[in-house]
């Protein structure tokens, strides 16, 4: 009997550790994590709209956007990313004669160890596209802000904008916009054609002009200039203009200190009287350079991309990644295998997509992941993106009744598997 009893025992304390190792088991199972999160962004106003988004070379990840408010009053705002969440907002420069367009974005750049500068647009004249290029720079994180200066040293009430940036060294960086002071020009001298012009400029932190440079003389007049670091120099991308109006995406490399002949990524043979309003986006690591393009040659509006391992001296033969629905604004980051993730924008329905897709230059192209949903109109902007680790942050402009600013953590898993 004490056998039997003994046994009984044993039996139920095994039952007892066996269910408890499946309680302890199942209560040490993770929770699956979730694709997509949702950020919050500190913005105030009656509506937020023109995100953008920056990684410096340390990490750090800035927002930047512009906010209107009851007073109509035009402010340019940033956060930083602290912990997963976007710190709160800090205001780098306000004004009531700022040109605010859904293409011709602002944005903010690190360079050097607590350097920012940001720029935004300025009215210069009554004229609809007179308006001036604005840099504001930071030498404490932005904390504070200098007083705004302009880039272009021309003095014409004509159109500047589409503004990318970029560090160099010793506390210095290269600014790039497109520039139409040659259309004051031609007012008074004939052989000067009235056309938009590629120019840069080299500034150190105290706002000083290093370095002007004219990259290329007769550029499309509206499209988003882009520019990145490679081991050879920095490398600008953007839409040309030739005299029969093929508007084709153009590149132009420094080396050792002098600029190269501008040279075509691919010939799509695109020929538009009008801007498309559609630019090139560029990422680079090392020798590796990756740039995405939209076209619509051929009446067939397509995103294309070209991977060069050689600092951008040749470029593969293009894949072509959406076509037909797509609506372009493009975004790009390359990631350490030296494979992208591309941002884009497809119309649907009378509503719009934001697509994301994993592409390497061997033709692997992922199925496109949606981001979200937003209008089918000029007021939902360019979606803007960086990566870190495995994971990209995103944000766009919600554009409804009112517009705001939306971000997003998408994990980079969810577009490779």
């Amino acid at each position: 009997m004490e056998n039997q009893l003994s046994i009984n025992i044993n039996k139920k304390l095994l039952i007892y550790l066996y269910v408890g190792s499946l309680l302890l088991l199942n209560s040490c199972k993770s929770e699956p994590i979730e694709p997509v999160k949702a950020l919050s962004v500190p913005t105030a106003g009656i509506s937020s709209s023109e995100p953008s988004l920056h990684k410096s070379e340390n990490g750090a990840i800035y927002l930047s956007w512009i906010e209107i408010s009851e007073d109509t009053l035009s402010y340019l705002k940033f956060s930083q990313l602290n912990n997963g969440e976007w710190s709160s907002a800090k205001t780098i420069a306000k004004g009531n004669d700022w040109f605010v367009n859904w293409a011709d974005f602002p944005s903010i750049t690190s360079f050097g160890e607590l350097n920012l500068v940001a720029h935004y647009l300025q009215k210069s004249a009554d004229d609809t596209y007179a308006y001036d290029v604005k840099l504001i720079q930071s030498i404490d994180n932005g904390e504070n802000w200098n007083t705004s200066f302009k880039p272009h040293t021309d003095n014409t009430n004509t159109e500047h904008g589409f503004v990318s940036k970029m560090a160099l060294a010793n506390d210095s960086y290269l600014a790039v916009w497109l520039d139409g002071r040659q259309n004051a020009y031609a007012e008074t001298d004939s052989t000067i054609q009235k056309q938009m012009s590629l120019r840069s400029g080299a500034f150190n932190n105290k706002g000083e002009l290093l370095q002007e440079y004219l990259l290329d003389n007769r550029v499309c007049d509206c499209c988003q200039t882009d520019v990145a670091m490679t081991n050879e120099g920095p490398i600008v991308v953007y839409r040309d203009r030739s005299e029969d109006e093929i508007r084709d995406t153009y590149y132009v490399k420094q080396v050792n200190g002098n600029w190269t002949d501008p040279k075509p990524i691919s010939n799509d043979n695109w020929k538009i009287a009008g801007c498309p309003v559609n630019g090139p986006s560029i990422s680079t690591k090392d020798n590796f350079v990756v740039v995405t393009w939209f076209t619509a040659a051929d009446n067939l509006p397509q995103v294309k991309i070209a991977f060069s391992d050689d600092s951008g001296n040749t470029f593969g033969r293009p894949l072509t990644v959406t076509q037909e629905t797509t609506m372009g604004r493009l975004d790009l980051e390359i990631l350490s295998d030296g494979s992208a993730i591309l941002s884009s924008m497809n119309s649907k329905e009378g509503e719009s997509e934001i697509l994301l897709h994993h592409v390497n230059k061997n033709g692997n192209i992922s199925v496109p992941f949606v981001v979200s949903e937003t209008a089918n109109s000029r007021s939902s902007g360019f979606p803007r993106m960086v990566v870190n680790n495995d994971e990209i942050y995103l944000v766009w402009t919600d554009a409804g009744k009112t517009s705001n600013v939306k971000s997003a953590k998408i994990l980079i898993q969810a577009l490779t598997e």
